[in-house]
């Protein structure tokens, strides 16, 4: 698993390499969320390195779901998955 936080360059480049794995969109601001993402999820998937992908929220990103499932409980966030790309 690796993390993203204010590193959209690194993020994109891990998105590119990794085309079926997922992300876990990690919500800021006290509100403990995650929403699990596949890699390649309409809602994630622009790889637009003007866009600020990992400023407002930091992204965990893994090839294995379980392990982004695990890291979310560890850290108390409460994670459900995307309605739309339904990892």
């Amino acid at each position: 698993m690796i993390y993203f936080r204010n590193d959209t360059k690194e993020y994109i480049s891990w998105l590119e390499r990794h085309p079926n794995a997922y992300v876990l969109n990690v919500s800021t601001g006290g509100k403990h969320k995650a929403m699990l993402h596949t890699s390649r999820c309409g809602h994630l998937y622009q790889p637009d390195p003007m866009l600020a992908h990992t400023e407002t929220n930091p992204k965990a990103c893994s090839r294995h779901r379980d392990e982004l499932e695990r890291w979310g409980a560890d850290a108390s966030l409460a994670v459900s998955p995307c309605p739309d790309c339904k990892p």
